[in-house]
Parts: structure tokens; C-alpha cells; sequence
């Protein structure tokens, strides 16, 4: 059994809930796990994501700097005990639709455990199956003319953290919530996607392996990996990893 306690970080990154937007994104933009901790008196209140970010900006759209962190955090805080095994934790993080909860020991929060620390975890391991298994095939994408503030509202619709970019049937490039985080340090105004997000992304094939897959996102510290057979067919994401693992590890 592996412990939750022996693969999360350690590091916890938080603000509080009086905490302004552009501290907030600020911290956002910093952190690779794509998550901070609201802490109140020391004890974790909510947690906000780039994912809770760019749905506040597909809302509120120039607006969302006179937000808050309490406006966004969380109402209900998920947590997991030091204790746990990692299989249950990543049946809470499905259960809730989730890609992280913090660590807790008792009443102490001791670090945060993500999708990202699953991927790490698989890295170092040696799994059967191919691409094809695990990939999400519907693949929500944006024209490449596209600007951040409609990429957010596609994600909020469609709830996902990243849009393949499309010059016709050609893959140009990939956004994801943490680009359009980081795009907002910038300027609230709307920007092209391809200028914020990363152009010629790195893809995979149906028949490669999920393994060739998941060492690609641990080295390049990406969540997701398109996948193109003469065009898109398809994308690997964390989460499709998550479901892979939840009976293999």
C-alpha cells in the first residue's frame, strides 16, 4: 500500500480568503500544481484553482480584478488523512470531480497531493497498455483567431482545463487554464490564444504506450499530450491518467 503521505508535496502555497485577484493569480502563475490553499487562522478554509480563476473570468470577464478569494474559494473543502492509501485518495479526487485536496494531519494540514503528483508517481513505475486505452477521443479545440476570454467561457462550459488550437484540421498549438492565469498578470483584456498558450505541441500516437505518454508529462511537466494520427484524434490528459491508475497501483 502506498501511503498518500509518501507522494504528496510537502509545500503548501495558500492565501487567505481577504487575499486580492492579482495576489491570488499571482501564486497561480507561480505554482505548478495549479492550486492554492485558503488558509484562515492557520487552518485550511477552501482551495481555489486555475480552473475556478478562468471560470470567473468567462464570467466576469475585465471585471474579475475586483473579486476576492473568498468570492471563488470552495464552500466545502475536501480533505484527506496522512494515512490514507493513494488509491482511496484518488477515488475522492473522481467521486468530487477533483484534481487535488490537501493533506491533513488531525487538524494540521502537512501538504497537498495532484494529479501532478500522480503522474510523478506513474513515472517511476512500469505499466501495460497502449494510448488508445486511456484517451479522451471527443476533443473540445479553438481556432487559432480565438481570444482568451472565449477560450474561458468553452472551458467553463464544457468544464475542462485545455483547448487544442486548430488552423483547420492542423494542430497548432494547445491553451490551458494556467496560460489564460498567467495572461491575466498581463492584462484583463482579451488576448489570441496562440499568443498565450504554447504553439507545436508535443503529441503522441494511438499504439504508443501509456508509459511513452506519461514520462513525456513528467520531463516536460505537462497535463496533457494531444494525440494525432495524420490529424487530431484525440487527448491524454491527468485525469485520464487518474482513471487508469485507480485499480493499478
Amino acid at each position: 500500500m502506498i501511503k498518500v503521505s509518501d507522494v504528496m508535496t510537502p509545500v503548501i502555497v495558500s492565501v487567505t480568503p481577504e487575499s486580492d485577484m492579482r495576489e491570488l493569480i499571482e501564486v497561480l502563475s507561480r505554482d505548478k500544481s495549479g492550486r492554492v490553499i485558503v488558509l484562515k487562522d492557520g487552518k485550511p478554509e477552501g482551495i481555489v484553482t486555475t480552473r475556478t480563476v478562468v471560470n470567473a473570468y468567462a464570467q466576469y470577464g475585465r471585471k474579475i480584478m475586483e473579486l476576492r478569494v473568498k468570492d471563488l474559494m470552495s464552500e466545502k473543502l475536501i480533505k484527506v488523512n496522512v494515512d490514507d492509501n493513494v488509491q482511496d485518495v484518488l477515488r475522492v479526487l473522481i467521486a468530487h470531480d477533483i484534481g487535488g485536496v490537501p493533506v491533513m494531519d488531525g487538524d494540521v494540514i502537512v501538504g497537498i497531493f495532484t494529479e501532478r503528483d500522480l503522474v510523478r508517481l506513474m513515472a517511476k513505475k512500469t505499466y501495460s497498455g497502449l494510448v488508445d486505452s486511456i484517451m479522451s477521443p471527443n476533443v473540445f479545440t479553438v481556432d487559432k483567431e480565438t481570444d482568451s476570454l472565449e477560450a474561458s467561457k468553452l472551458m467553463s462550459l464544457h468544464k475542462v482545463r485545455r483547448l487544442p488550437i486548430m488552423d483547420g484540421d492542423k494542430l497548432v498549438g494547445i491553451v490551458t487554464a494556467a496560460d489564460i492565469v498567467k495572461s491575466l498578470l498581463r492584462s484583463v483584456e482579451p488576448q489570441n490564444v496562440l499568443e498565450i498558450g504554447s504553439k507545436d505541441p508535443i503529441t503522441v500516437k494511438r499504439l504508443d504506450t501509456i508509459m511513452k505518454a506519461v514520462r513525456i508529462m513528467e520531463e516536460r511537466r505537462i497535463g496533457t499530450i494531444p494525440v494525432v494520427e495524420e490529424k487530431l484524434v484525440g487527448i491524454v490528459t491527468e485525469r485520464d491518467l487518474l482513471y487508469s491508475a485507480i485499480n493499478s497501483l
